[in-house]
């Protein structure tokens, strides 16, 4: 069995040392970003079944495939990682790199644009720290004509094109809600494009859906930058109204840009978070839009009912009203999608979420 060996010197284990991490979120993102590349479907379980021992976060080796836990990443800074099956030694910003495929050096400035939750101790300053990254080391942007080309695709294979977008047009959008969210087909790839773009309309990746419900593989690809906890979708066209007579000040939090383009269809204002974990980021990124009130109303299961809670406490600790949508009892539907075909999504009731009581029972 191959015994990986941690690196003799790690330059960024003093910045390690210094921070606290909610290494469940992290494990939880990780996750997500690992199941988009090409890798997870030889290894589907990895960074699953997380569990707290104490001591160490367990989950499934991102380093090769398992369906029981076998690999921690320890609890106390600088966060050393080790599979206890196939010896996989390291730290948490090389995790990332190996996990994701990045070059060395990429795992610490991802693992501080992404995933510090706060400074444990002030060793340093890490406000100016991170400010004179962001300098050197920009985020990265996908160029506007890597999305023109997927567009032009269309004229390699109309067929596959007005499969795609029927399939859309079967979950209740109009041609004028795809145009709005520039909603394509990549033939190339025979997937779905869904544009993500930063609060200032900047293209930072595109999520890619597998055509229809029956393929194989994983049903998502994303292409472009991994940076993505300041990322709403559909921000962008709040943002723009925000110094305008037609500023936009309440707006639904829903999981999935389908989701936010079933509640635009409808004529309600809506962003996705693309999941059911709502970033400190995403926060800002919503009150730099002029954002004062929220809708909550992520899917209707127990995911997304603790992603609610979580988020209320967030939005609310920000200064914004919180309010929760609240879903019909019959028929149970699971998210603003399939609201949207049963022509409901227009007639739900919001009530007030007071986090002295809890309104989430």
């Amino acid at each position: 069995m191959i015994k990986f060996q941690l690196k003799k010197e790690n330059p960024n284990i003093e910045i390690l040392e210094s921070l606290y991490i909610d290494l469940e979120e992290l494990t939880d993102e990780l996750r997500f970003s690992y199941q988009h590349l090409s890798k997870s479907v030889s290894n589907p379980r990895a960074l699953t079944g997380i569990n707290d021992t104490g001591e160490w976060v367990m989950s499934c080796c991102p380093m090769h495939a398992e369906s029981r836990a076998s690999f921690g990443i320890s609890k106390e800074p600088p966060y050393h990682c080790n599979c206890f099956f196939c010896g996989y030694l390291g730290t948490i910003d090389a995790l990332i790199e190996n996990a994701l495929d990045l070059d060395d050096g990429e795992g610490i400035k991802v693992l501080l644009s992404s995933y510090i939750i706060e400074e444990k101790q002030r060793t340093f300053d890490m406000v100016d720290f991170i400010e004179n990254r962001r300098n050197k080391f920009m985020i990265p942007h996908l160029k506007e004509s890597s999305l023109d080309a997927m567009k032009l695709s269309r004229s390699h294979d109309e067929l596959l094109y007005q499969s795609g977008m029927n399939y859309m047009r079967s979950r209740g959008f109009d041609d004028r809600t795809l145009e709005t969210y520039e909603i394509c087909v990549d033939t190339a790839t025979e997937t779905l494009v869904f544009p993500q773009r930063t609060r200032t309309g900047q293209l930072r990746f595109v999520q890619k859906r597998k055509i229809g419900n029956s393929y194989h593989g994983a049903k998502f690809i994303n292409e472009g930058s991994a940076i993505k906890k300041d990322i709403v979708f559909g921000l962008h066209f709040i943002n723009k109204l925000r110094t305008t007579e037609h500023r936009i000040r309440r707006i639904r939090i829903v999981e999935s840009p389908i989701d936010c383009m079933s509640n635009y269809q409808v004529g309600i204002p809506a962003v996705s978070i693309n999941g059911r974990i709502l970033f400190k980021n995403q926060v800002r990124e919503l009150q730099l839009a002029g954002i004062e009130e929220v809708d909550l109303m992520l899917d209707n299961d127990k995911a997304g009912t603790k992603g609610m809670e979580d988020a209320a406490i967030l939005l609310d600790r920000a200064g914004l009203i919180v309010n929760r949508v609240r879903y019909p009892s019959f028929p149970a539907p699971k998210d603003s999608n399939e609201l949207l075909k049963a022509s409901l999504l227009d007639k739900l009731e919001t009530y007030n979420v007071n986090l002295i009581g809890s309104l989430f029972t």
